[in-house]
């Protein structure tokens, strides 16, 4: 830690640390992308099957 010019301490991490927190945000946001491009392409063959049946 360290002490800034406003007085407020702040954690200092390494290079290193700061890319592993950075990676594992990143594979969350894509597993969630991953998971809504699944889901909209599920929506969409529902309503492709819907469409084929109604008309």
């Amino acid at each position: 830690m360290r002490q800034n010019n406003m007085g407020r301490n702040q954690e200092i991490i390494s290079l290193e640390e700061y890319l592993q927190k950075r990676q594992a945000i990143r594979e969350k946001e894509t597993q969630k992308n991953i998971h809504k491009k699944k889901r909209a392409g599920e929506s969409t063959t529902a309503l492709e099957l819907a469409e084929l049946l109604y008309v």
